[in-house]
């Protein structure tokens, strides 16, 4: 006879199935998460673009991103800091509990390190800079690791098509994640070609056949659906980031960018960058690069691994296309603009020692297991808590810069308003960027390259580029010109002789505008 369980047998079976070390990441993802990031999930703290997307359906097929608005759906089409904030931090604690069912992970210490990574890695602060699409984004992460789940799965022979399906869903939501799904499936090949006890030559050449499999025939059904979502929205690709040309190009092309995928690898490990924007975090990358390569020779050699031809040849090359995997966007469009909200993935490189070190414990004695581990805790923790400063000097910039706008717009707007010919349906022309907004020069270089999240302004100097704060923020119901217009009253005398803002003269009228000089 058929029986329906109730909601409370349910969650109790659930109980049931998951293990400590499941429960311990998806605790550690979020608690870590939370706390990392409180700042911005209990404040509105806007840049351009969330600004003009309080309220967006996101409905981006023109990006290929057609399965957006669904995502985005789940938490209404606000940008709502709280809501949005909790719910990506829930599906990024989902996404630590399948690492750890992916690489069968035990030690619990590990486990933190990595749900701790996981959760601080500056992309998620730069992917929170634009809240109004944050849950959908990890939404997509979550996918994607469901999409390694379950194709390595060996002994289920059909579940890769569930692979498929999270993949297609995964890159529809947001392309970026690609690369995520690409450095764990290369991760999982690494350690079962390491460990030749517990995946035979026969479990390889099946790996690779459902990597193929599952990559192919998502990223087909991933391209069928696009197709499908722009003819029936009558719609074509944008030209931002170089969508609309993704796939045109040359086999000289490929050559090009595959010296630009390997090229910027290299550089982000250099002084400025992400993975190197202080000493300690450059101390700690390099004992992770140094230990994960000895925890990899320690493998290739106790395990004899030298024996087999085929695995020390497939050993290479997965190796070799390391940067390729992280860099895989480039391959699809050189002209992208790969910042480091789309660089999530890259936290693999952190969590990949962690990993190791777990599987190569039982190869070393006592003494220099534990040695190891210390080691690996070291460089991870000290990672963690460089980003996690990290992400909180950038919400401090951008707590600061909103101030500053704000207070920066109400003495513009009061200004206008006390001006004698002022008329609230002329249109305006704000030109320039105003010098004495908030600028601290020690954060200029440190968060360049946190996307969303750097500069002393919340916006570009155009006069389109204010609208959205004024209206939004302040309430004025303004107009401003075309950019068009803005240029030609930039070229006009009356605009040349006038001093620049907060000086007498600073805002004038000219042929029908009320213009706003912020600089020379």
């Amino acid at each position: 006879m058929f029986s329906i369980k109730s909601p409370s047998e349910y969650l109790d079976d659930l109980k049931g199935r998951l293990t400590k070390e499941q429960k311990t990441a998806f605790l550690s993802v979020f608690i870590i998460g939370f706390f990392c990031h409180l700042f911005i999930l209990t404040n509105s703290m806007y840049n351009n673009d969330d600004i003009r997307n309080l309220y967006a359906t996101q409905d981006r097929t023109d990006l290929g991103r057609w399965l957006l608005p669904y995502a985005a759906g789940l938490s209404s089409f606000f940008s709502l800091p709280i809501v949005n904030g909790i719910l990506s931090l829930l599906f990024l604690s989902l996404t630590g509990m399948v690492l750890v069912r992916i690489f069968d992970l035990h030690n619990r210490y590990g486990i933190l390190l990595i749900s701790g990574i996981l959760a601080v890695f500056p992309s998620v602060a730069c992917i929170f800079a634009y809240m109004f699409t944050a849950d959908a984004y990890f939404i997509s992460c979550f996918l994607a690791a469901l999409s390694v789940y379950f194709v390595t799965r060996i002994k289920h022979r059909r579940l890769w098509i569930a692979g498929a399906v999270c993949l297609c869903c995964s890159v529809g939501i947001y392309q970026a994640y690609l690369t995520f799904v690409l450095l764990l499936l290369l991760l999982f090949f690494l350690l079962a070609l390491l460990q030749p006890a517990q995946y035979t030559q026969k479990d390889i050449v099946s790996l690779l056949i459902r990597y193929v499999l599952m990559l192919g025939s998502g990223m087909a059904a991933y391209y069928l659906f696009l197709i499908a979502a722009l003819r029936i929205k009558q719609t074509a690709l944008s030209s931002y980031q170089g969508v609309d040309q993704s796939a045109a190009f040359s086999l000289h092309d490929i050559k090009s960018r595959i010296v630009l995928i390997y090229r910027d690898f290299i550089q982000r490990f250099r002084t400025g960058e992400i993975l190197a924007f202080n000493r300690w975090i450059q101390i700690a990358s390099l004992v992770c690069v140094l230990l994960l390569a000895v925890l990899v020779c320690t493998l290739f050699l106790k395990n004899r691994v030298f024996a087999s031809p085929l695995r020390s040849i497939l050993l290479v090359l997965a190796a070799a296309v390391l940067p390729m995997c992280a860099n895989t966007i480039y391959l699809i469009s050189a002209d992208v603009n790969y910042h480091t909200l789309m660089r999530h993935s890259w936290c693999l490189l952190f969590i990949a020692p962690v990993i190791f070190s777990e599987k190569a414990a039982p190869l070393f004695r006592l003494s220099l297991q534990r040695l190891l581990e210390w080691i690996s805790f070291a460089a991870v923790f000290l990672a963690m808590w460089s980003f996690i400063l990290l992400s909180n000097i950038a919400y401090f910039n951008m707590n600061f810069r909103y101030e500053k706008t704000y207070a920066l717009c109400i003495k513009i707007m009061d200004r206008i308003e006390q001006s004698p010919d002022y008329d609230k349906d002329r249109p305006l022309a704000l030109i320039g960027n105003y010098s004495k907004t908030y600028k601290m020069e020690e954060t200029v270089d440190l968060l360049e390259p946190m996307t969303g999240m750097k500069g002393p302004r919340v916006f570009g100097g155009t006069s389109r580029a204010y609208l959205p704060f004024f209206q939004n923020c302040l309430g004025e119901d303004i107009t401003v010109v075309t950019p068009q217009e803005e240029a030609a009253l930039q070229a006009t005398p009356e605009f040349q002789e006038m001093p620049r803002f907060p000086h007498d003269g600073s805002i004038r009228v000219i042929n029908g505008v009320t213009v706003i000089k912020l600089n020379d």
